[in-house]
Parts: C-alpha cells; structure tokens; sequence
C-alpha cells in the first residue's frame, strides 16, 4: 500500500466523525460568519470566482463558497470523504456542485490555468508530497489567482506537560458534549501520520520555502487568524492548538517567467 493510499484510509476510517464536526459548525452562526470572512479575506472583492476546494473532506468549504456567490469545484483522495461531500451538497442545497476523487499532487484530470482560487483546510500536513502539491495548485490557478491555505503545525514538538493533557481532556469532554462524538488524536503513534514531510519541519517557514520553489509569489501569513475573542466556543474545544495554526495567502505570477519570450 502506497503512503497517499495509506493516508486515504485513514480519513476514509474519519470520515464520519469530521462530519459531524462540520454540521457543528454550519449549526453555529458565529463559525460560519468566521470562516466567510476568512474566505473573502483571502480571496478579495471579485465575486462569481472559480475555486477549487483541495481535500474538500465532507464539503464545508465548497458550500461556503457557494453561499457567497463563488463556484466552488471539490475534490478529495478519500473516497468516504468524497461520498459525504456529495450527501452534504444535496442536504444544503447544492447538489450541482462538482466533486471528485482525485490526489491533490496530481490533478492531472485539470488544465493548467483553471481557477481563480485554490482552497485548503488542514489539508497540506497530511499529503505524502507538499512541495509537488504546491507546484500543481500553481499550476491549475489563472495568471493573478491565489491559493489560500489553512493549515498547522500539527505534532511537530509536541507538548505532552500535564497542563496540556488537562487541556485534552477539557476539549475531549466538550467535543463530546456539542459535537456528539469522541475526538481523534492524531498522535506519532499513528505510523500512517508520523512521517509526513510536513510533520518533520517547522511551518510555516517550509511553506513560504516549498511556494518560492514552486513559482508563487512571497506569500501574507497570519499566526493569529483562530482568536479565542472571535471564536470562544472553539478555542476552549480546540485552543490548545492555536499556536500552530496559520492561514496563508499565495499569489500566482501574473505572467510566469518560464513563458517570458
């Protein structure tokens, strides 16, 4: 078995519990009102945008995107994922969307020069292959379009003090109590997540080095885009993460040097 394939199955095995964490969050006024302004704040003023939503997972994203007037394609390399995304479109309205099984390092299925906007949420640590992720999404994105990524530091360095692991237990009780189910660690005892290359280094600083090497443009980086003052519920849920999470924007050139005469 492939790494990519060992680290489908592994969503494949989540993908019920990651949508219940969704349905959580469309129930809260305050979650989705968060993460549309994070979406336009990355995306800009242009309205009706073609965006496509990279490791989609159960579609929060791609519906966002579709209540704010843009025209979100999804794909995932997990087909449970994929199969709740679809079930989601149709429950919230919009079964038109397009989603498909598909690598996020190898979109070969898509023509260069595609979309105006590439979308990710804690997608990037999870892939076999980043930096050739990173080389693909430029490639699929029109002269001026942008990748917005949401990611974190996830199990570089972790802290495992006893205050932390109070901490854990607090949003493990809390997860249970509001989201109706029992929170995954994902631990370096889980020999699918452990090696990783984007586990092994600190980030952002690989990023802003894998999209340089990939063509884009010196990306914005935000290290304080999860407040707990806009977010409360979720930062006592998820807080303890807070530290390591970033949102990224990267531009493509709008005229690449490799087609200068």
């Amino acid at each position: 078995m492939s790494k990519l394939e060992a680290v489908s199955k592994y969503w494949t095995s989540g993908a019920d519990g990651y949508d219940k964490v969704i349905h959580t969050q469309f129930r809260s006024r305050r979650e989705v009102a968060f993460w549309q302004k994070r979406l336009s704040e990355g995306l800009g003023e242009r309205t009706a945008q073609r965006v496509l939503d990279v490791g989609t997972g159960p579609g929060f994203f791609s519906i966002l995107l579709s209540r704010m007037g843009h025209r979100p394609e999804a794909v995932d390399a997990s087909p449970g994922m994929v199969e709740r995304a679809k079930r989601n479109f149709a429950e919230f309205g919009f079964p038109e969307i397009p989603v498909n099984l598909a690598d996020a390092s190898d979109l070969r299925a898509i023509p260069a020069d595609s979309f105006d906007a590439v979308v990710c949420r804690d997608v990037v640590w999870t892939l076999p292959d980043p930096h050739r992720a990173y080389a693909e999404w430029l490639r699929v994105l029109k002269p001026g379009g942008r990748l917005i990524v949401f990611d974190g530091n996830y199990l570089y360095e972790e802290d495992r003090s006893l205050g932390m692991k109070l901490r854990y237990g607090v949003s493990w009780l809390l997860i249970l109590a509001t989201e109706r189910r029992m929170r995954r660690r994902e631990s370096r005892k889980v020999g699918v997540l452990d090696d990783l290359p984007f586990v092994q280094v600190r980030r952002p600083d690989a990023d802003k080095e894998a999209l340089a090497q990939a063509g884009f443009e010196p990306p914005s980086v935000r290290t304080d885009h999860m407040s707990a003052r806009e977010l409360p519920l979720h930062h006592l849920k998820y807080g303890f993460l807070n530290g390591t999470r970033f949102m990224i924007v990267a531009g493509k050139p709008e005229r690449s040097e490799k087609t200068e005469g």
